[in-house]
């Protein structure tokens, strides 16, 4: 299964997604990562990048490019592919990452930990098999963000710190 992600106008992403997900040899959605807000003591749930659909399909990258061309006319607001090394399919570490840290509705649910010594510890969430990547949380904000590379953009991922009683 090869994933493809697209960037696409703000006003546009809904449309582009529907029309695409009508194709059935296409899965596309977009990431979306739970937020706990401290005060209120909610969860939200936002946009992982804002402006980005990821497919899923088992075309390749040929194909794949020739359907996009096909739909050029009901897909008006799609800019661009984002591409590694001439090949739009994600790598194989990335695909891992998503496939972890997503769930069935492809959300990033919240992950709880505590802070020891300076760095973090994740007791519950996606973030269990990423703690040694987390470079920095912001409590405040209760996210935590991640040294794994993805196009040149942060991962950000919701984290709620507790304390470790």
């Amino acid at each position: 299964m090869n994933w493809y992600v697209l960037y696409v106008l703000s006003n546009k992403t809904n449309k582009i997604l529907s029309n695409l997900n009508q194709r059935e040899e296409l899965t596309a959605f977009i990431p979306k990562s739970e937020v706990f807000h401290r005060e209120a003591k909610t969860k939200t749930v936002r946009d992982m990048f804002n402006n980005y659909i990821f497919v899923k399909s088992d075309m390749n990258q040929s194909d794949f490019n020739n359907l996009l061309l096909s739909m050029k006319e009901e897909n008006d607001g799609l800019i661009k592919q984002l591409e590694n090394a001439e090949v739009s399919a994600l790598r194989e570490k990335e695909i891992e990452f998503f496939n972890t840290v997503l769930d069935d509705e492809y959300v990033a649910r919240v992950s709880v930990g505590y802070q020891e010594n300076g760095k973090t510890v994740i007791t519950s969430g996606p973030l269990l098999h990423y703690q040694d990547h987390i470079i920095r949380v912001i409590k405040h904000h209760c996210i935590a963000q991640l040294d794994l590379p993805f196009f040149d953009r942060k991962i950000v991922l919701g984290v709620e710190i507790k304390s470790k009683n």
